[in-house]
């Protein structure tokens, strides 16, 4: 099919999907995302759906296929695990407005590393978008290559950059890479071969190289100063860094590119990581002391030690967690142990109080097992993307806090009265939400229904009008009977032709001359007048009103919320902190552990030990 046999739509979708070759694009049709050429062949096949043509009449009809558009993130999940990439490419104004065809761009491209949607992302792990940076021609003095790390997980805003200097650089980026498992790794096109060799025998679903001018260090310190707001990012600990930056600015470059529409107005800092406060452990040993993962099965997520599954690594022996941000740090702990011997202590006291304190101990777990990810769900509403069930997810999880710090306020460990005394029990948050939104709020923002009454009088009103229409059409209905003597007249509406009056033609010649006919059935005649018109458009309009006022009023309570993101990202942190201590004491006090002593000594001394998973 030559370009000029192309309809104004196929045309648009060629246009379009030339910016996204490697990605299969979602065209939004309608109430359909549909996929075309080779795109449908391939979703086709990955998805088992069934593949269609366009055109069927011509004799090179474009092979098609496509999704419902509100079902559309278990599709893309399905086309992610198999290594896809997706550009979802949404109408971007109103059909009912566009003048000719209706404008479509690109507003997100999926990618394994920059996903924050809870059903695309694993509960209990850390999703990080990687990138690797390295000098290219070695200064003098150096000892071996010099490298750059950054990671984020921008589904939380963990985002923290380090650089590697030393003859075992690339063994340090390896390990470093093995504990991280990073999802997606970014690296400039142009990266030595030896590296890159590396990379490719990392554990990322996805390797992405990029065009070099992406690492360019000016750049990276433009963008960092932009995202952060600052004039200099000396604040952050950045004095002396160059690799580290570059590889950070390349993270934020693809998150602009790939993320479009989206703010990263959840990304407050960046932090610096070097060596010295963790024990290093090299990707051998994590994975030969099947600390993680076993080496002989794969678990499913959700995995969780029972009688009939015993465990086989370490971090199913002591995860007892019951909340999914304290499932992720510990699993974050168990790879990067601390060497501060007073740091260790700190742990070790606050474990040893939960456990000898049952009641304590108990009561901290089960107020948390109500709390949800505050972490993700305050990413989803910093960035715009949080539906009202996120935000009713986020209220119900705020009011376990002030049960939580009724338990905390007593303890005696050191690490336990930090956790009390920086408490915040988002009081303010929770009631506001409670004092807005309808506690059974729908998924999406369009369907209505979210909104408490008496938050907004224009909103009461509408709802009024909406209310009394239905009662005011029935009264039309009943009326319109008695006047024409047709029992059988009913008065319906559908989304084609509205409102409208419809009689059974063994009764059409009782209908009243001012009656307007509209559409002819097989046993039926549909007709319209001026009172019902006019009621259709105070009821229909009034309900559309409603509808985007409601809209409108929840993405307004969205930006306040919003701006309570660092809030919610340190109460995660310290919410994730108390469930690892207080599963540990649970761990502890179910396998009968013993605390050890801990001093700057270089000798072992065990006596009846025990192996944790061999047992």
């Amino acid at each position: 099919m030559t370009e000029t046999d192309l309809s104004p739509l196929m045309r648009q979708y060629q246009d379009i999907k030339q910016a996204y070759r490697d990605a299969i694009l979602f065209f939004r049709v309608g109430d359909f995302y549909e996929m075309f050429y080779q795109d449908a062949e391939e979703a086709s096949r990955i998805l088992s759906i069934a593949l269609t043509s366009r055109d069927k009449t011509r004799p090179d009809p474009v092979p098609l296929c496509g999704v419902p558009y509100h079902a559309a993130t278990g599709y893309i999940a399905k086309l992610l695990k198999a290594g896809r990439t997706v550009a979802l490419c949404d109408q971007v104004e109103d059909p009912k407005l566009a003048k000719g065809l209706v404008r479509r761009e690109v507003v997100r491209l999926y990618t394994p590393g920059t996903l924050i949607d809870t059903e695309l992302l694993p509960a209990t792990e850390s999703n990080f978008l990687a990138a690797v940076a390295a000098r290219s021609h070695p200064a003098r003095g150096d000892r071996g290559p010099r490298l750059g790390l950054t990671a984020l997980d921008l589904s939380t805003g963990e985002f923290w950059t380090r650089e590697f200097q030393s003859d075992r650089a690339m063994l340090d980026l390896q390990d470093e890479l093995a504990r991280l498992e990073p999802r997606e790794i970014l690296f400039p096109s142009n990266l030595a071969p030896e590296v890159r060799a590396g990379l490719d025998r990392s554990v990322a679903s996805r390797v992405n190289p990029q065009d070099p001018s992406r690492f360019d260090r000016d750049l990276a310190d433009r963008l960092l100063r932009e995202l952060f707001h600052v004039a200099t990012l000396d604040g952050f600990g950045c004095q002396g860094l160059t690799l580290g930056l570059q590889a950070a600015g390349a993270v934020i470059h693809y998150l602009q590119e790939t993320q479009p529409t989206a703010t990263m107005a959840h990304l407050r800092r960046i932090t610096v990581r070097r060596a010295g406060g963790e024990m290093h452990l090299d990707s051998s040993t994590i994975r030969n002391l099947e600390l993680l993962k076993s080496l002989t099965e794969e678990r499913p997520e959700g995995y969780r030690e029972s009688s009939s599954n015993p465990p086989t690594t370490l971090f199913e022996v002591l995860d007892r967690t019951v909340s999914v941000m304290g499932g992720r740090l510990l699993r974050e702990w168990i790879v990067r142990p601390l060497l501060d011997v007073e740091a260790i202590r700190r742990r070790l006291e606050a474990v040893g109080e939960f456990v000898d304190n049952l009641p304590a101990r108990s009561g901290v777990r089960s107020a948390l097992r109500t709390v949800q990810d505050i972490a993700r769900l305050g990413t989803r509403i910093a960035v715009g993307a949080a539906t009202p069930r996120d935000v009713v997810a986020l209220k119900q999880s705020l009011a376990a806090l002030p049960e939580i710090r009724t338990f905390l306020a007593p303890r005696r460990a050191a690490l336990l009265q930090e956790l009390a005394g920086s408490w915040d029990d988002l009081t303010d948050v929770h009631d506001l939400i409670e004092r807005t939104l309808l506690s059974e709020a729908p998924v999406s923002s369009r369907d209505g229904g979210i909104i408490r009454d008496g938050v907004d009088p224009q909103l009461d009103e509408l709802r009024k009008v909406c209310r009394e229409g239905k009662g005011w059409i029935a009264g039309l209905e009943a009326q319109e009977r008695t006047r024409t003597g047709i029992d059988s007249l009913k008065i319906r509406f559908n989304q084609v032709f509205g409102y409208y009056i419809e009689v059974t033609k063994a009764n059409l010649g009782r209908v009243p001359e001012q009656y307007i006919r509209k559409q002819t059935l097989v046993n039926a005649e549909r007709f319209i007048t001026p009172e019902l018109k006019e009621l259709e458009d105070r009821v229909t309009g009034a309900d559309q009103k409603l509808k985007t006022l409601e809209q409108e009023l929840f993405e307004r309570l969205r930006t306040q919320l919003a701006g309570a993101t660092p809030r919610f990202q340190a109460m995660a942190s310290a919410i994730a902190t108390l469930d690892v201590l207080a599963a540990l004491a649970e761990s502890a006090a179910h396998h009968r552990y013993v605390r050890p002593e801990v001093d700057d000594g270089g000798s072992l001394r065990i006596l009846e030990g025990r192996h944790p998973v061999v047992e």
